[in-house]
């Protein structure tokens, strides 16, 4: 058994899918499948169920992860170490960042960073916030870029706060909200949250015509064709034509969302990991201003 053999397990626990698996490690399912089998032969024991849906973990190889994950960044760290020795910016950086991010903000970000660094082997996921905050806990990650507001009792910096915006089409824009359907979509407790209580305060009912949708692209299309009118965060709006309102309670609070990068201060000793960090939040400083 040897390191490809644990990136392989690794993988299959992550996706539950031999065919995505084997598609992100460039092999056949049929070497993967075979490298599986060696793996159970030499450890005796069955470490997956196949099913029509994918592929399982057993309680042995639940219980067996948490070594192969310590393994694993044992060994990414001495490569790390012994790179960074030599002068070279090297190793691999694990990054996980929140859908909107990765769309809206960071391609020129990590293009630029990985011109400087071309010898750096970057892994970056997109998800929802709140799995990146649990992936990242794990020790899954190196570093995660979540939006909203996390309990973290390690290294975090504040990237940006945008306003929360009502926005409606020019050809809807003295319409009652209430005559329009509503366009929503799946967010964290806490913008959900906030988003209802100024619906409360601004006297909107629940529209039965109200639709849900998951991507926020498809969201902001059907506002743009008069469909009806949502609730989203500024920073999916560039080049937004229509009208937008920057949302307000009655108090004077202003709903916000603030987007942070989370690390662990034992990442931030690599120096791959350091320099990302000290690039991103670069071009935080010269691309938002805090809000008055």
């Amino acid at each position: 058994m040897d390191e490809k053999d644990i990136e392989i397990f690794r993988s299959l626990i992550q996706t539950g899918n031999i065919t995505k698996s084997s598609e992100k490690l460039y092999t056949t399912q049929s070497s993967l499948t075979k490298r599986i089998q060696k793996m159970e032969e030499e450890l005796g024991c069955q470490l997956f169920i196949r099913t029509k849906r994918g592929v399982l973990p057993t309680p042995a190889a639940e219980k067996i992860l948490p070594d192969f994950n310590h393994i694993q960044e044992t060994l990414d760290r001495i490569r790390n170490y012994t790179q960074s020795a030599e002068g070279t910016i090297a190793g691999s950086l694990h990054l996980g960042v929140s859908v909107n991010y990765a769309r809206y903000r960071l391609p020129a970000v990590l293009k630029h960073y990985m011109e400087k660094y071309p010898a750096v082997d970057v892994d970056v996921r997109t998800d929802q916030s709140t799995n990146l905050y649990r992936k990242l806990s794990n020790n899954e990650l190196n570093i995660a870029i979540v939006r909203g507001e996390f309990r973290w009792d390690e290294g975090a910096y504040l990237l940006s706060e945008e306003p929360v915006c009502l926005v409606v089409s020019r050809e809807n824009a003295h319409t009652p909200l209430n005559e329009l359907p509503s366009i929503q979509r799946h967010s964290d407790p806490a913008f959900e949250e906030s988003a209802r209580l100024w619906r409360v305060e601004q006297h909107i009912e629940k529209s039965h015509s109200s639709l849900h949708i998951n991507d926020i692209s498809t969201c902001l299309a059907m506002v743009k064709s008069g469909i009806g009118w949502a609730i989203l965060p500024e920073i999916c709006l560039d080049g937004f034509d229509g009208v937008r309102t920057p949302l307000v309670l009655q108090d004077g609070t202003r709903i916000t969302r603030k987007t942070y990068v989370l690390y662990k201060h034992d990442y931030y000793e690599l120096p791959q990991v350091k320099l990302f960090i000290d690039e991103i939040r670069k071009d935080a400083e010269q691309h938002f201003s805090p809000m008055p």
